[in-house]
């Protein structure tokens, strides 16, 4: 999905302003999209207040979440999706949330915490996932997306497969954030579910699972 984003102009004042002071270890990918400033005002907005993610993320056709409203660092939330006529949940925490007003951004670091299906955990290839959402609210401003992870040795065959999802995860929800993302919404969507068979599936289980 990327790859079909316009070029996004902001990129240098973003990777120095934030990525350069940000502690963590160089990210496996890093993904972004320039916005009109009123565009990512409302994509902030929408990224801070949970109750609006069934309306602009497609893997949360339902969220369960410890708190409503806006996300709070610690907190945990669950994105329900329907995959091949069956409920998958992906599980979340938030780590982080930073903002400023010079300049005017929002960042929010999550952790993947796996899978379910039906309930059931999914044994995965992938060991680890954090995504770091970084939202610059100026003229040349836009989203971006960085993203670390793990495959574990045993899974060294898998390798070119798990990163693939990896990145399926952030370039989903920067496609999902600039384009839906950018509309204002009520906080109370009506709940509905609507079945997935693309082949893009983040659904990230060994096959022998």
């Amino acid at each position: 999905m990327s790859q079909h984003l316009k070029p996004c102009a902001f990129c240098p004042k973003l990777h120095d302003a934030f990525l350069s002071g940000n502690p963590m270890d160089t990210p496996q990918g890093v993904w972004r999209h320039s916005l009109e400033r009123i565009q990512s005002i409302q994509a902030s907005n929408n990224l801070l207040n949970i109750d609006t993610w069934p309306s602009w993320n497609s893997s949360a056709q339902r969220v369960l979440s410890s708190t409503t409203g806006s996300l709070s660092e610690g907190q945990r939330f669950d994105l329900h999706r329907i995959e091949r006529q069956r409920l998958v949940e992906e599980l979340w925490s938030v780590k982080t949330i930073r903002t400023g007003t010079n300049p005017d951004f929002s960042e929010i670091e999550f952790e993947w915490l796996g899978q379910q299906r039906e309930g059931k955990t999914l044994g995965t290839a992938l060991k680890s996932l954090r995504m770091s959402v970084t939202v610059l609210c100026e003229d040349e401003g836009g989203v971006e997306i960085a993203a670390w992870w793990q495959v574990p040795w045993w899974a060294r065959f898998l390798r070119t497969r798990v990163n693939a999802q990896a990145k399926s995860f952030a370039t989903q929800w920067l496609n999902d954030l600039v384009t839906k993302g950018i509309a204002p919404y009520d906080e109370s969507q009506p709940f509905s579910f609507t079945d997935s068979e693309s082949e893009d599936s983040k659904t990230v289980v060994n096959d022998a699972v």
